[in-house]
């Protein structure tokens, strides 16, 4: 885990799961963020999915060491490498309604199946996670960009056209597990 020197890092763990965080304030967030994980964890199970049998969180002390521990922009709630999942700090995605969908979100992509192209472990973590719900219901204004280039446009860092690759993605995604169910749409 990277801390700045001499910060205190605060520890909880539940089964599997171990939440590290900074801001002492995180700690009212801990069940939520528990309950959230488990529903996650059954749901992925119902999948044919399993998250790793440890995973750990680390909530950022601020917008500014998330962004330095994972080099996303700030305007990005998490980001998962393998087990490891760095989210912003955990009452700040509970302040704006993100704390349940952002941990369900990632749980995903910490279960998602090898090899699938990032458009559509996003656009699926987004369909899992019920992010897609809240997207409005207006053209992207990518719908004829292909599948591969979805992935570039992913790493956009203009919120703006970030947040739009992301509505084009859960669309496609939504689309595939209505087609093929979600056992179909996990075999790539």
């Amino acid at each position: 885990m990277l801390l700045a020197p001499n910060v205190l890092a605060f520890q909880a763990q539940h089964g599997s799961l171990t939440v590290t965080y900074v801001d002492p304030r995180d700690r009212q967030q801990l069940g939520a963020v528990f309950k959230a994980w488990d529903a996650a964890a059954r749901d992925l199970k119902a999948l044919g999915l399993s998250p790793p049998a440890k995973v750990r969180i680390e909530a950022a002390g601020n917008a500014a060491d998330f962004q330095a521990r994972t080099g996303e922009p700030v305007n990005i709630a998490a980001s998962t490498q393998g087990t490891v999942i760095r989210t912003q700090r955990l009452s700040a995605l509970a302040a704006r309604g993100l704390l349940p969908t952002t941990i369900r979100h990632e749980a995903f992509h910490t279960a998602q199946p090898a090899g699938i192209p990032r458009w559509l472990a996003e656009g699926l973590a987004r369909t899992f996670s019920g992010e897609g719900k809240a997207d409005p219901r207006t053209p992207t204004g990518l719908e004829g960009v292909a599948d591969a280039r979805l992935d570039a446009k992913l790493l956009e860092r203009d919120p703006t056209q970030l947040n739009a690759a992301y509505r084009e993605v859960t669309v496609r995604a939504a689309k595939l597990v209505r087609a093929r169910g979600w056992k179909g749409a996990l075999k790539w």
